[in-house]
């Protein structure tokens, strides 16, 4: 009996080790297995790195342009495209920006060509030998939608809810109601007394507001007069002014993003008043109000001719043609900070909010000359964008900017603001100096 047990505990004895033989080959297949399945990866992601680093195939191509052209317009974001991206291929896009920058250039824009004065076709001269009537016949008074619709065309009189108050309006934060523009935006706020109508634009991956202001006569870019050691917010400037609406305007030294806004980079003139000389450094341009409203840019525009202005870049629109390309022109995708003048000397203001996942992004300044274009713009600037990009209205910010910790924006040394009717500028030529 114990001779059959020592038997059989050899044969499962044996057993036993003849299948843990069998096991080690077993996990040694499972190894390398995933040896060669780390290796494919490791091939995968180094051909997918360098395909979109190298590869000039149009649509990486474009992305990888898109991503660093966007970090490097940051001041904290840059180490997204050089910690990532070789030095010359980011090299190579930078001069790609300058070029397109120089191609943008212009020496000035034409003056716009103002409201329609031509007189109207008269009727043919009708037959007045019947006198069977001979009352005089008297037109009756225009509707406050009439008198709505003449102050703002751009406005879809289909959209309007037949039970809204149109007379004399003066509403804000409207959106809900449904009304549109001839343009397909939503109309925010109608200001009649004020003369401004406000729309939201949005689009793929962004948000903001666009103010069409009549009368270019009231857009003044307001000067810092408060304080010694910052700028103002523009809640600041429209304070300053009585001023019922105001954006941002052009750029200030701003070393590692902490500028106080004290120190403008360029030219600041304001209602006459040469604040700051103009610089040469490109790409900057200049942008302002000549004595008469019109909106001018270029790099030879003459400075004592302006009675407003400032610089930055790029030319948007000049003459009524879109001056920047279908991509982002070099800048982009950012929170962005738009002036411009419609044919008729109309002021648009438009501000795009950005870095804001999902809310908004950003988007490029292309994006913005379209906008500007819906509504009948003939010139129009890029005013300094990022975290400055802000849009007051009624005493409070309307749009949301991305400076952090600052709900009415960053400090600024000089701001686009809209006057009450009656209160714009006019009068003779300009004498405080040119450029250098």
């Amino acid at each position: 009996m114990n001779d059959l047990k020592e038997k059989t505990t050899k044969v499962l004895g044996g057993t036993r080790g003849a299948h843990t033989a069998k096991k080690a080959p077993v996990k040694s297949g499972k190894k390398k297995r995933v040896l060669i399945c780390l290796i494919c990866v490791a091939v995968v992601l180094a051909a997918g790195y360098l395909t979109a680093v190298y590869a000039n195939i149009p649509f990486i191509k474009n992305l990888r342009t898109l991503y660093i052209e966007t970090a490097m317009n940051t001041l904290h974001h840059q180490w997204l495209a050089t910690a990532f991206i070789p030095k010359d291929v980011i090299d190579q896009v930078m001069d790609e920006i300058q070029e397109e920058m120089d191609r943008n250039k212009i020496d000035q824009s034409d003056l716009p060509p103002g409201p329609d004065t031509t007189a109207p076709t008269l009727p043919p001269v009708q037959d007045t030998t019947d006198t069977t009537d001979t009352t005089p016949q008297t037109e009756p008074p225009p509707s406050a939608l009439d008198l709505l619709l003449a102050m703002f065309p751009q406005i879809d009189a289909s959209t309007i809810p037949a039970d809204l108050a149109l007379e004399n309006i003066r509403q804000k934060d409207m959106a809900s109601l449904g009304i549109k523009t001839t343009a397909g935006d939503t109309v925010w706020a109608i200001d009649m007394p004020n003369q401004i109508l406000i729309m939201e634009v949005e689009g793929e991956g962004y948000k903001g507001k666009l103010a069409l202001c009549l009368d270019s006569a009231r857009t003044i870019l307001g000067k810092d007069t408060r304080f010694a050691n910052r700028g103002e917010t523009v809640v600041e400037y429209c304070e300053d002014y009585d001023a019922v609406l105001g954006i941002n305007a052009g750029g200030f030294e701003d070393e590692d993003g902490k500028g106080r806004g004290t120190e403008a980079v360029g030219l600041v003139k304001s209602q006459g008043e040469l604040i700051s000389k103009p610089t040469k450094k490109s790409p900057f341009q200049i942008a302002g109000f000549d004595w008469d409203n019109n909106f001018r840019v270029g790099t030879e525009v003459d400075v004592d001719s302006l009675r407003d202005g400032m610089q930055f870049f790029p030319v948007l629109v000049a003459n009524g043609e879109k001056r920047v390309g279908k991509g982002s022109s070099g800048m982009g995708i950012q929170p962005r900070s738009c002036i411009g003048q419609t044919s008729t000397k109309d002021t648009l203001l438009l501000i795009i909010d950005g870095r804001q996942p999902g809310y908004s992004i950003g988007t490029t300044v292309s994006v913005c000359a379209d906008i500007l274009l819906r509504y009948d713009c003939f010139t129009a600037m890029t005013n300094d964008g990022g975290s400055s990009a802000i849009m007051v209205y009624d005493g409070e910010p309307i749009t949301k900017n991305s400076a952090h910790n600052m709900p009415n924006g960053r400090y600024f040394p000089c701001g686009w603001v809209i006057l009450k009717p009656g209160a714009g500028v006019s009068g003779g030529a300009d004498t405080s100096g040119g450029t250098d």
